[in-house]
């Protein structure tokens, strides 16, 4: 052993000449293995051997398990930077069809390796294990945690990957070839946002660079979902999206990605509570004077909008996907594919009228949203649910959460302050027109902070920092 290459939770990785061939160099991972674990590691790394991709080193050799219970990989070594040496080395902000090009090419691999019977999941791809090599070639290396995703492995035996690149199901010691779409989705948002993000939040989309090709952000989201069920249903299908020849020349409109979108979420404690009155209200202020809107119903297959629709246009919505008021597009009962290509459209603000959100997956836009609102009452007969609410979800509160009561009085905003031991509770107001502009004034505590921000944003400069 020359010297060590690199080292983590999983063990080292050595550089080693070859004995009998001068000149010749290997990378040896050195693993500690759990005496249960023998027999599984040694047929994955038999597997590995047999891999045959220009962009993966090629497994050489095997080594059991020694009396400490050491295993080791022999692996060709491969010269180069890891991506984010390269970013650095190249300024700190690699060119965007570098980074198309770079993600067809992990596509591509990714595709070998699911391809294979059973699937070879990497679990671990990030910019430490991605090595760009003399004229842009890349390697994807260190397979000590790659395995198998055969029917019987319907859980991992241990939890692997790294932080902020691993999916949420790998934390639950379960992986497939989903969970390195999820990955691969991290890397370009992570690449996107200069090396700032590599989870879906409001921050990371507003950090977005402007240079970037639209198509990309509905495609992240999409792979970043929690739920391995909303993500593409192949690698295959990403690599369709992000094929260069898709983008153009990848400038951007007015109000395009590299603006960023703010969204507003909002959502109801009970049916009939006023969250939909609420949401349309938000979307028509903030159209007046700050920017393209849509509001979008998300989830409902027979909703508000629809009724809306027809009272507005005098018939009913036939198929139509989309409506406008007063400057407002409306999306009726939107489902969450649906959702990731509005996201898409350069919309300055999306206000979310969630419903009572009885779907886990439609509370990860609450989340993620820059404005959260809940909608509720302050009738005795009914604050009781708002406060129960707040306690249900008492590990996820953010001091961003910004509580509403309808037709509320001073007195009521005072004592809910002090229930929900939350300063952001306000009262709204009767809106006799929730279309015009006169709810702008009565929102100003809740979403003023997105009245001036168009202004600001053109002036932001992003890149890596």
């Amino acid at each position: 052993m020359e010297r060590v290459l690199g080292s983590g939770g999983m063990g080292r990785v050595y550089l080693a000449s070859d004995a009998k061939l001068p000149g010749k160099w290997w990378a040896v991972k050195e693993t500690m293995a759990d005496t249960a674990d023998y027999e599984r590691i040694e047929n994955e790394a038999r597997m590995l051997t047999r891999l045959r991709h220009h962009s993966l080193p090629q497994v050489v050799d095997f080594f059991a398990p020694d009396a400490e219970g050491r295993v080791f990989l022999v692996m060709e070594y491969i010269e180069g930077s890891n991506l984010d040496e390269y970013a650095m080395m190249a300024g700190g902000r690699l060119d965007i069809p570098f980074v198309l090009e770079l993600t067809l090419r992990i596509c591509e691999v990714l595709e070998y390796l699911h391809a294979q019977d059973p699937p070879v999941v990497f679990r671990d791809l990030k910019p430490g294990n991605i090595m760009i090599g003399e004229g842009g070639s890349i390697r994807l290396i260190d397979f000590g945690i790659a395995r198998s995703a055969g029917p019987e492995k319907s859980a991992d035996t241990v939890k692997l990957g790294t932080i902020g690149f691993a999916a949420p199901e790998q934390y639950e010691g379960r992986s497939d070839p989903a969970s390195d779409q999820y990955a691969l989705g991290a890397l370009l948002l992570y690449l996107c946002t200069g090396g700032r993000f590599s989870e879906w939040t409001s921050e990371a989309q507003r950090a977005l660079r402007s240079d970037m090709p639209p198509v990309l952000l509905p495609a992240i989201r999409k792979m970043l979902s929690h739920r391995r069920e909303d993500r593409y249903g192949s690698i295959e299908e990403v690599k369709r999206l992000i094929r260069p020849n898709d983008f153009g020349d990848g400038e951007q409109t007015a109000g395009g990605v590299g603006s960023g979108t703010s969204t507003i979420a909002v959502l109801g404690s009970f049916p009939g509570c006023g969250a939909t009155h609420t949401a349309i209200a938000a979307a028509h202020a903030l159209a007046k004077n700050s920017g393209r809107t849509a509001v979008v119903e998300l989830g409902r297959t027979a909703g508000a909008f629809g009724r809306i629709a027809l009272e507005w246009q005098g018939e009913p919505l036939k198929g139509q996907p989309m409506f406008s008021i007063r400057g407002v597009d409306y999306w009726p009962s939107a489902d969450r594919e649906k959702l990731a290509d509005i996201f898409g459209r350069g919309y300055r603000h999306i206000v979310l009228d969630l419903g009572t959100c009885s779907d886990a997956r439609d509370f990860e836009e609450f989340l993620r949203a820059d404005i959260p609102l809940i909608v509720g009452s302050a009738s005795e007969w009914r604050s009781g649910e708002l406060v129960a609410f707040a306690h249900r979800e008492s590990l996820r509160v953010r001091p961003k959460w910004t509580y509403v009561l309808p037709f509320a009085n001073d007195e009521a905003i005072r004592d809910m302050r002090r229930r929900l031991g939350h300063k952001r509770v306000y009262a709204m107001p009767m809106l006799s027109d929730p279309f015009g502009s006169d709810a702008r004034e009565c929102l100003e505590p809740m979403i003023g902070t997105l009245y001036m921000r168009q202004a600001r944003r053109p002036f932001l400069k992003l890149g890596f920092r």
